[in-house]
């Protein structure tokens, strides 16, 4: 690796220019964990235009691996993948040496919430935001300095988020509400929903699953998610209803490992409670014809009697 040329980088911070260093871009992974939806269509044109012009302008963040010679990408997934399409070998990096999984983690939430804002981000993206964020590992002070460091990458300055104290004494709830402007309730809501397999949060973000019933799956085990799901695609059952999840949680709770055939029965059983009725439809007959041809004929028989005269008539003038 050699020294990047940084002059064109003028909002970059002398005090982080020195650290940033070109990396060839077949030597990056991608963030192990990584979650938050890459950008596609006409924003990820633009960002490849941009550094066909340009360059990659904000260096990403790496990691180093242990025993390898490959860096985890952090912070700059999105200006990776463009600088590919563009033709580029190299990109600019700040590396971290020796950290942690859970600091790794607050740098790629940090980063999307920066770039996105948190009520941009899909549910799925929201919830492992606030589950990995408020982990009580972490303290305040660590995750602001991660959030300032982005910040000045991004903007030159750090532009920080209002104080909402150091969270201590606080539950995770209400730290998150406070940060985000959410409600305590749906931060509750939130750290339930990362708790779901990755097939049912795209089903939610998908909109096809509600937040209230994806809450009572995700009291599933895993390996009950997974059978659930499983049976949810072999029978093409688009979603849960509450009370159907309501009723799997109580299985679930009830029997420490229930069987593929009880699982089944209530899935199919809400599937048929859900398919819609066939639609009925008033013919009316004059009177004369119904004396003259159906005056006799039993009410049940007549709908039938319809049907092969109108086959019988099709059928003459050449119809299928």
């Amino acid at each position: 690796m050699s020294k990047f040329n940084i002059s064109s980088m003028v909002d970059v911070p002398d005090s982080v220019k020195n650290g940033i260093r070109q990396i060839a871009i077949d030597s990056l992974v991608p963030y192990k964990n990584h979650c938050f939806t890459l950008y596609s269509g006409e924003r990820l044109d633009d960002m490849v235009k941009s550094v066909e012009k340009n360059g990659i302008m904000i260096p990403i963040i790496v990691r180093t691996i242990p025993d390898s010679d490959k860096f985890e990408i952090l912070s700059g997934h999105n200006r990776v993948y463009a600088a590919g399409m563009a033709g580029k070998k190299n990109v600019p990096a700040v590396v971290k040496e020796h950290l942690s999984d859970e600091e790794a983690e607050v740098y790629v939430i940090e980063t999307n919430l920066i770039q996105r804002g948190f009520k941009d981000l899909k549910i799925s993206e929201q919830a492992f935001a606030v589950a990995v964020r408020y982990k009580k590992m972490f303290d305040q002070k660590k995750i602001q300095a991660i959030s300032d460091e982005l910040r000045m990458l991004e903007h030159g300055k750090t532009n920080p988020r209002p104080p909402v104290g150091d969270g201590a004494g606080k539950r995770i709830e209400a730290v998150a509400a406070e940060e985000y402007g959410i409600g305590h309730s749906t931060v509750a809501r939130l750290l339930r929903i990362n708790e779901l397999n990755s097939d049912f949060k795209k089903m939610v973000d998908d909109g096809k699953i509600k937040v209230r019933p994806a809450v009572e799956l995700s009291f599933l085990s895993k390996r009950l998610q997974t059978l659930v799901y499983t049976i949810i695609e072999a029978n093409g059952i688009e979603t849960v209803e509450m009370k159907t999840a309501k009723e799997l949680r109580e299985i679930s709770e009830s029997y420490s490992n229930p069987s593929a055939e009880v699982v089944e029965e209530i899935l199919l059983r809400s599937k048929s409670k859900d398919k819609p009725k066939e639609k009925e439809f008033k013919i009316i007959i004059p009177q004369a014809a119904y004396t003259k041809y159906l005056k006799e004929v039993p009410k049940k028989d007549i709908g039938g009697i319809i049907e092969k005269a109108l086959e019988m008539y099709f059928e003459s003038v050449g119809h299928n």
